[in-house]
């Protein structure tokens, strides 16, 4: 590839494929950039029976331009992993690293793919299933890359969040389940304006699923209990702990008509789906809780049938 812009010069790109195994492959791509010097890019592809990743690197010693060495890297890595006690059996995990040297690569090195956001995530995942349990570890870090002439408030780092969840399904009649979240948030506080805090959230709920082949109707109760320590006290009343508990009802009901008809001489079955929703959820004033994690839900079909929008 060649090319020529105002920030990197006449630029030269000649990868090189490098065919290891058949599960097993890596691109080196030498870059020549007049205006800075030249970037060393290696992407490795690796496929096992049990676990598959990728790793992209690139280094640029001493860029000509800003006087320093220029790297990143980004790594993607899945698969189980035997924990050698037979009642556990094997844990997934998922492991992603992104990281470049300074706050610039977003901008000069437009063609590094994912290492061009602003936004970096670094997250190890782990989760665990067995029957109606469920086990859920993750840490999460972000690198935040920031511009004097449009600063943007970094995210939260979760160092760590782990959830449990019990799920039972046609209990009597009933699906229900247990849910506990406890998380770790971490960022600048100067910058987010609102302290870093522990929050401990439970969810429990209850349905009661009523099917026919006509139709179905479904009542669900829901409880959100939310508790949180911070570190420091709020600025708003010097609470140095907060709390909220939301309860809230929901019943969901539809129909199903269909009929036999044709269309330019194919037989067809022509349905009609009227879907009723309902939700309530008693006013809890929540204006003193900060926000670590939560947003709207982008609105589609699937969002408008949830009870909660957030």
């Amino acid at each position: 590839t060649l090319s020529a812009d105002s920030n990197n010069g006449t630029e030269v790109v000649l990868p090189y494929y490098w065919n290891i195994a058949p599960n097993r492959d890596a691109t080196i791509t030498p870059t020549v950039m007049t205006a800075r010097g030249v970037d060393l890019g290696t992407e490795l592809r690796y496929l096992e029976p049990r676990y598959q990743g990728t790793l992209r690197v690139n280094y640029m010693p001493s860029d000509r331009l800003r006087g320093i060495d220029r790297w990143g890297y980004a790594l993607s890595h899945s698969g189980p992993v035997d924990t050698g006690i037979p009642a556990v059996g094997d844990v997934s995990l998922a492991l992603t690293l992104n990281r470049v040297s300074d706050n610039d690569y977003w901008t000069d090195f437009t063609r590094a793919g994912t290492l061009t956001q602003r936004l970096l995530p670094s997250q190890l995942s782990t989760s665990w299933g067995r029957g109606p349990w469920s086990v859920t570890a993750n840490v999460q870090q972000w690198q935040t890359l920031q511009s004097a002439d449009s600063p943007i408030t970094p995210p939260y780092d979760r160092m760590p969040q782990v959830v449990v969840r019990h799920t039972r399904y046609n209990d009597r009649g009933v699906d229900w389940f247990v849910e506990g979240d406890m998380t770790r948030f971490e960022s600048i506080p100067s910058l987010t304006l609102q302290p870093n805090a522990q929050r401990a959230y439970t969810q429990m709920q209850a349905a009661l699923p009523m099917v026919e082949a006509a139709g179905y109707v479904t009542p669900k109760l829901q409880l959100h209990a939310t508790a949180y320590q911070f570190d420091t006290p709020l600025a708003a009343n010097g609470a140095s702990s907060q709390g909220s508990v939301v309860p809230t009802f929901s019943l969901d009901s539809g129909v199903v008509f269909e009929r036999d008809t044709q269309l330019l001489g194919s037989a067809l079955v022509q349905t009609l789906e009227p879907r009723a929703f309902y939700v309530y959820t008693p006013y809890r004033n929540q204006s003193m809780l900060p926000n670590y994690d939560t947003g709207i839900k982008d609105f589609n079909f699937g969002s408008i049938y949830t009870e909660n929008a957030f």
